[in-house]
């Protein structure tokens, strides 16, 4: 049963907490058992003082028993609401820790399909609602519906008829629920679906502020975010609250006429000396305890289906296969730097190839540029390297082993890239630098920060290496933030280094600043360079021209130039003489 799936998926964050769990629920039990037991007290203090032979001590007992009881349930449930608010906290925080962990252990061509804002709004609602289904239901409803459970059986022995008739309002007010729960579910899934779709689009706009200010374009992207969430998120929302208030309605008719009727009944059975006054007292005691549970059931159970929808989005992620990350794979002792392509094939579906044959080979510490137009497979090239994707035929080898070999996490530490857009953390300056290398010292950052030309604008910044860049670096200037890459870069001393037009958009003075800590670089290590201004890959021990995925000519400068082909053709129309 599909129940039964859902309290699986709860158990599975609850099992990390299982002895607390389990003297929670314990606790819960006795607590659930004690408020089951005080209407049949007052129950019988109301018979205790109407019998004409009244026992004063006796009466004392059961005030002194209800006392005690009373203060009892106070402390129980004290503890129990610690103790599942840090259970349920605890359990909210593993899905988030979990699912971040997964979602970045990923391959890359997930991540280039995916909105951030989509996958953030899942993974956050979902741990609000996990939290909230551990927290009030596992702990606070459960317990309540055993309370029913013990009251019915003790109302049972004071009186079948009375048991039996409550019972059966139970079990209608089960089923009124149970039958209208997969409407509101299936319209509350549609309604997720468009607020992860809306997150996506709102996250989109502040990540890309200046982009929308840029092109004045504020009132396209405001009626982007108006169709999702007044338009489809309203409409969805309202038709989710309608079909509820309306089951509810459903339940409350079933709980007026049915409680009336049956304490009506219980009046009559009191007239023709059926049951005491106490009886009916205590009766009336165990139907307030029935109808309070009952008119939760309704929000609560669709609050626990509609969470499991959230939590099952999130989960659905976490069968997406990670990277193998092959912890058996070889390390090498020494690095030497060499990289060789052969017969390699890539395209993200078999039909549509974006790389056929490429066949290269980099000796150690040469320096190897990669020309061509837009979208011919350029940066696809160098990203199998690090084996971001899976060549579909062919193989790499870095110094005549098969990267695929190698330990993942080794093959990555070797390899440094520079990419054209550089992405900053929201963090401080000298914590983007260590991103390079975690366990670097302070004297290791601001030597890599020496190196690439940036410790000038550090120091200029009130707090120096402790400043916040912003988000993705926007504090930053497009040099002053290529000049950190760098540091990063550096720190990290790879035998394999990728740059990717990492000087395309500055000016002249942040690319002289650059292009020097590029030089400090770039020594002694194999070096992949993309470009498309050839000014800067003249020097190239070896020239790659891609053209429609197929290396077409490689080279030197002068050998390229004097073969008068497709680099020839480049470099005319860039510099015309």
């Amino acid at each position: 049963m599909e129940i039964i799936q859902e309290f699986k998926i709860i158990w599975e964050y609850l099992r990390k907490y299982k002895k607390a769990v389990i003297k929670t629920a314990v606790l819960a039990m006795v607590g659930a058992t004690i408020t089951a037991t005080i209407p049949y007290i007052y129950g019988r203090l109301v018979d205790a003082v109407s019998i004409e032979v009244f026992s004063l001590d006796f009466v004392l007992a059961l005030l002194g028993i209800w006392v005690l009881m009373s203060l009892c349930l106070a402390f129980l449930r004290r503890i129990i609401s610690s103790k599942s608010a840090f259970i349920s906290i605890s359990a909210s925080n593993d899905l988030i820790c979990d699912s971040s962990e997964h979602i970045i252990n990923i391959p890359l061509s997930f991540h280039k399909e995916k909105k951030v804002g989509e996958i953030l709004s899942r993974i956050t609602r979902a741990s609000e609602r996990l939290r909230e289904i551990i927290g009030y239901m596992a702990f606070l409803l459960f317990p309540r519906f055993f309370t029913v459970f013990i009251g019915l059986t003790i109302l049972f022995f004071v009186d079948w008829r009375l048991s039996l008739g409550t019972l059966i309002i139970f079990f209608i007010s089960i089923a009124i629920t149970i039958y209208r729960t997969p409407l509101i579910i299936e319209t509350s899934k549609k309604l997720n679906e468009k607020f992860d779709q809306g997150l996506g689009i709102v996250n989109d706009s502040f990540l890309n502020v200046q982009s929308i200010k840029s092109c004045a374009a504020e009132d396209f992207q405001k009626e982007k975010v108006e169709d999702i969430y007044k338009e489809k998120v309203t409409s969805l929302f309202t038709k989710v609250i309608t079909i509820w208030n309306n089951t509810i309605l459903f339940q409350q008719i079933v709980f007026s006429l049915g409680f009336v009727g049956i304490f009506g009944y219980a009046v009559f059975l009191l007239k023709i000396n059926q049951i005491s006054s106490g009886e009916l007292i205590m009766f009336l005691g165990y139907l307030n305890l029935v109808q309070s549970p009952l008119s939760d059931l309704l929000y609560q159970w669709i609050s626990f289906q509609r969470g499991m929808t959230v939590i099952k989005r999130v989960r659905e992620l976490l069968t997406i296969k990670p990277e193998n990350y092959n912890p058996e794979g070889k390390i090498l002792e020494q690095v030497e730097g060499e990289v060789e392509f052969k017969n390699v094939y890539f395209g993200y579906k078999k039909k549509n190839l974006i790389l056929t044959d490429i066949n290269l080979f980099a000796p150690a510490g040469k320096k190897i540029a990669i020309v061509g137009g837009s979208g011919e497979g350029k940066t696809t090239l160098v990203d199998l390297i690090s084996l971001y994707f899976l060549p579909l035929k062919g193989k790499i080898f870095i110094d005549g082993i098969d990267t695929k070999k190698l330990n993942l996490s080794f093959l990555r530490k070797i390899i440094a890239y520079v990419p054209q857009e550089i992405i900053l953390f929201n963090d401080t300056v000298k914590n983007n630098i260590k991103y390079g290398k975690p366990n670097a010292t302070d004297e290791e950052i601001i030597s890599a920060a020496k190196a690439a030309n940036a410790e000038q604008f550090i120091e200029s910044f009130p707090k120096k290496y402790n400043q916040l860049v912003g988000e993705r670096g926007i504090k930053l200037s497009t040099g002053q933030k290529q000049r950190l890459a760098i540091a990063r870069a550096l720190i990290r001393d790879p035998k394999i280094l990728i740059l990717d037009e990492a000087t395309s958009s500055l000016d002249v003075q942040s690319e002289k600043l650059v292009q020097d800590a590029l030089e400090k670089l770039i020594k002694n290590r194999t070096t992949f360079i993309i470009a498309h201004r050839l000014s800067t890959v003249r020097n190239a021990d070896k020239i790659l021209v891609l053209e429609k995925g197929k290396i077409i000519e490689q080279g030197t400068h002068k050998e390229l130039i004097a073969k008068k082909g497709a680099y020839f053709k480049f470099y005319s129309l860039q510099f015309k003489t």
